[in-house]
């Protein structure tokens, strides 16, 4: 498929964004569900990875366009809100299954990350729409899923938050790193209910 959106298939960044919270969200539903203690692992590592993921991909691609449209202001807002996800999601990910905290730590990291994206989607999805024409929401929405193949799969919260070539640059280390961390610890992800679409 050609990376420019056609009429017939113009992709809605906000519809992509959404995506990622609804799987979150559908995630922490089975991990509150779960009674195995390595299902609940393995939706928790689920949750970190795609919690850690969302937010680096936004910071390299959506919030770069934020001022343009009126949200500068609300990009470093979003780029603070994120530094304590970040945080919480470290904690998250560096805290034993096995600990009889493990729950409320992986409850905290989530409930502040669907916080914010109820935010988003309420006070900041709506002036995207009616602010980026159709070509450019289309190509906002395709920078984002590029970046989500970029960025690194765990939390680093002390990593740049630029959403430049500082960021991408620590991502691209981070992502190597992540990979042999999951590889080496065995790590289990669950399916994800929802999927972005191939191109």
């Amino acid at each position: 498929m050609s990376s420019v959106g056609t009429a017939t298939n113009f992709l809605d960044v906000t519809h992509e964004i959404k995506l990622d919270h609804d799987n979150v969200r559908d995630l922490f539903e089975r991990f509150r569900a779960a009674s195995d203690r390595d299902e609940k692992a393995t939706l928790a590592n689920t949750l970190i990875r795609e919690m850690a993921i969302h937010g680096d991909a936004e910071e390299l691609s959506v919030y770069n366009d934020y001022s343009v449209l009126g949200l500068g202001d609300t990009a470093a807002h979003n780029k603070e809100e994120h530094h304590e996800i970040k945080q919480l999601v470290h904690k998250a990910d560096t805290t034993s299954v096995g600990s009889p905290q493990y729950d409320e730590v992986i409850s905290q990291a989530v409930t502040t990350f669907l916080t914010h994206a109820k935010e988003e989607e309420d006070e900041q999805h709506p002036i995207m729409r009616e602010r980026l024409s159709p070509q450019d929401n289309d190509k906002l929405a395709r920078a984002f899923l590029k970046a989500r193949k970029m960025v690194p799969t765990r939390p680093h919260p002390a990593a740049p938050q630029t959403g430049g070539v500082a960021q991408k640059a620590a991502g691209a280390v981070g992502s190597l790193q992540d990979n042999v961390v999951e590889k080496a610890g065995g790590r289990q992800f669950a399916a994800l209910k929802y999927a972005h679409p191939e191109f």
